[in-house]
């Protein structure tokens, strides 16, 4: 069976009964207060708005032939030196700026730690280093040569490390003593799940004759199979909760111990997962760092020399 696929096994024989009242426990996922949500889906809905006005607008002029593009009405505002065409590259660089300096200090400067969360200001970074990117595409105008492409190329290979080192982030606990802990709650509460129903509900448990139970997390033999086992893992737990639920209910055992076996197998899933794979990402984050790092100091390096170019050459946008 591989690894952290829910299944279903036999309730334990004789199963003693176990205490009435239900474990007070932490399931170990983490539920972001209201206001973080809403933060959330207001940068979503903020770079969606920006990307779909501005190829609402320029797409009939992006998708034109290099050697169209000049009969177009819309070549002196989006060619690159247009005054919407730079406008975007002056602010998509800001935004790259700013996403990076905001963030490095955050981290580095004492006095900042207790200014927000770090996983808002992280938030923050990825919202501005993607859509600043985002925007600096638009000024190209899909048209990369000279300093022009090395500086985009590794823009754009720095945009997409760092949502690859995000991915990587979110799969490594942050506190590990706290949810081997958890870990161990998990299980036993679980396990006095199932002797309640057997002394509580004899006739569902009976009728269900099963229990959930976790098949053992595969044990990745690599770095990229652990990077495989985390991507499905993630793609297929909705369809591994839909399942759950659907042979609890058919069992019919009483709601509250329905959502109660699915919320603590799901969290113990998650774990156990994490624990498998935590060796292997912390590797994989520490390659990313040694990647990304010095990536990032060449794309702004590139990025100073075709800005200083730019402005030798007369192209100042507004100033």
């Amino acid at each position: 069976m591989d690894g952290n696929e829910l299944v279903v096994s036999p309730l334990p024989a004789g199963a003693a009964p176990g205490p009435r009242a239900r474990m007070p426990l932490d399931l170990g996922e983490e539920v972001l207060p209201l206001g973080e949500r809403v933060l959330q889906w207001l940068l979503v809905g903020t770079w969606l708005a920006v990307a779909v006005a501005t190829l609402a607008y320029g797409l009939p002029y992006y998708r034109l032939p290099l050697a169209a593009r000049a009969d177009s009405p819309l070549d002196e505002l989006l060619k690159p030196s247009g005054l919407i065409g730079q406008g975007y590259g002056v602010v998509g660089t800001l935004l790259i700026t700013v996403g990076v300096g905001m963030y490095s200090i955050r981290k580095r400067v004492p006095f900042l730690r207790h200014v927000g969360r770090l996983h808002q200001w992280l938030e923050a970074h990825i919202f501005l280093c993607t859509l600043g990117p985002f925007l600096v595409t638009l000024h190209t105008g899909f048209k990369f040569g000279g300093v022009v492409a090395i500086a985009y190329w590794a823009m754009a290979a720095v945009a997409v490390s760092g949502l690859f080192g995000r991915y990587v982030y979110g799969h490594i606990p942050r506190a590990l003593h706290g949810q081997r802990a958890t870990l161990e709650q998990l299980r036993a509460a679980r396990a006095e799940a199932a002797q309640r129903i057997t002394a509580d509900h004899p006739r569902e448990a009976a009728r269900l004759g099963r229990t959930l139970h976790l098949a053992p997390p595969a044990r990745p033999r690599g770095l990229m199979h652990a990077l495989w086992l985390a991507l499905r893992y993630d793609l297929t737990r909705r369809a591994q909760v839909r399942r759950l639920r659907h042979a609890v209910r058919a069992g019919g055992l009483p709601r509250v111990l329905q959502d109660e076996l699915v919320a603590l197998t799901r969290a113990q899933a998650t774990l156990e997962q994490q624990h498998v794979l935590l060796q292997p990402f912390q590797r994989l984050f520490h390659y990313w760092h040694v990647f990304h790092l010095p990536l990032t100091v060449v794309m702004f390096l590139v990025l100073t020399v075709h800005v200083a170019i730019a402005v030798m050459l007369g192209y100042t946008w507004i100033f």
